[in-house]
């Protein structure tokens, strides 16, 4: 018989004779604690998936990570994949405009001071409920920048169904007559179409209605080919047309702005037995400059102390001379083009302002 002996008590002393692994927290330190007490056979995957779970992963989840592409795979799909996203954007909206994805549905004027937002509307011809992709915004573009008032403009269209026209305005000074019709006439000069077909909504038509006024008596009028005001008759226009007859100490209601082809600038006055013209002239940058008119004005309104009720045509060569006729008399028209001033020791008087005395 064996001398071996099967003691419960040597249990234990061979390697791996029921050993068991640590339990959490059993482990000395630098020793793995192993499976905490399951035992797990070679070639079983335990259930809920790999034993080498990520501690936030879900039991049973998978990685979820496809196969890579190689770099070389990468870059053939590449511009294929932008080639994609470019026909789709050149195919989509003309898609979704046949279809009718998106409507108009409303449009706003921003901007219009002096037009009828009615009229920049119609003048865009963009029909409510017509496909929004589909509106030429070009077009409407050009079309409501033919409106005579409009110095630029910016059409737009917005998601869901809006479209806005936004719209930047020339300035108006002022009206110019010409036989039976009535300008506008901008800041800078330019002579604009007949009032009546400027589509000004109805607040700005009633203050251009009160902004000054000349008279064009010219025939023809050379400001019909030219449709501008040099520099100097603006400035002329200006000036004249905002005179007041508390400025010439006169007592006549009415004064008026006259463009003449023999005379140049006149205004007139007329008022209980006042009935006046005062000669201003014909103006140039070099010979007779925009300057003297304030010493016009001061000229005519000593001329008119004391005796405006017998006087008819006041002459005023410049801001030193200046001669009148009795009422009633009209004096000869005076030379072609404006004239110098006589010089302070030359007692004749102007070519252009004919002494005429009552």
């Amino acid at each position: 018989m064996s001398d071996r002996r099967s003691s419960t008590g040597d249990r234990g002393q061979h390697r791996g004779a029921g050993a068991r692994p640590f339990a959490p927290g059993e482990a000395p330190p630098g020793v793995r604690p192993g499976l905490g007490g399951s035992r797990r056979r070679a070639g079983v995957t335990p259930v809920g998936g790999s034993a080498k779970r990520r501690p936030n992963e879900d039991p049973g989840a998978t990685s979820g990570r496809g196969p890579r592409l190689t770099p070389g795979a990468a870059a053939r799909l590449r511009p294929i994949a932008l080639g994609a996203i470019l026909v789709a954007a050149f195919l989509l909206p003309p898609v979704a405009a046949r279809a009718s994805l998106t409507t108009v549905g409303n449009i706003s004027v921003v901007g219009a001071l002096l037009l009828d937002p009615d009229a920049v509307i119609a003048a865009a011809n963009i029909p409510i409920g017509s496909s929004l992709l589909g509106v030429n915004l070009r077009a409407a573009e050009e079309a409501v920048a033919a409106l005579p008032l409009v110095a630029s403009v910016r059409v737009s269209a917005g998601l869901p169904d809006g479209i806005q026209i936004r719209v930047r305005e020339k300035s108006l000074l002022l009206r110019w007559q010409i036989g039976d019709l009535a300008y506008a006439v901008t800041e800078s000069g330019e002579l604009l179409g007949n009032i009546d077909t400027l589509d000004l909504a109805p607040t700005a038509a009633a203050a251009l209605a009160a902004a000054p006024l000349l008279y064009d008596d010219r025939v023809p009028s050379p400001l019909l080919t030219v449709r501008q005001l040099t520099a100097t008759e603006l400035d002329v226009t200006t000036r004249l047309a905002s005179l007041t007859p508390e400025d010439l100490g006169t007592g006549a209601t009415t004064l008026t702005l006259r463009l003449l082809s023999d005379f140049g600038f006149v205004v007139e006055a007329t008022g209980p037995s006042i009935e006046w013209h005062a000669v201003f002239g014909i103006y140039s940058a070099t010979i007779r400059p925009t300057s003297m008119i304030p010493g016009q004005v001061r000229l005519l309104r000593s001329l008119l102390a004391g005796r405006e009720t017998r006087i008819g045509w006041v002459i005023l060569a410049d801001d030193q001379a200046g001669t009148y006729t009795a009422k009633g008399v009209r004096p000869p028209p005076p030379s072609v083009g404006p004239s110098p001033s006589p010089a302070p020791s030359d007692p004749s008087p102007s070519p252009a302002a004919p002494t005429v005395s009552p």
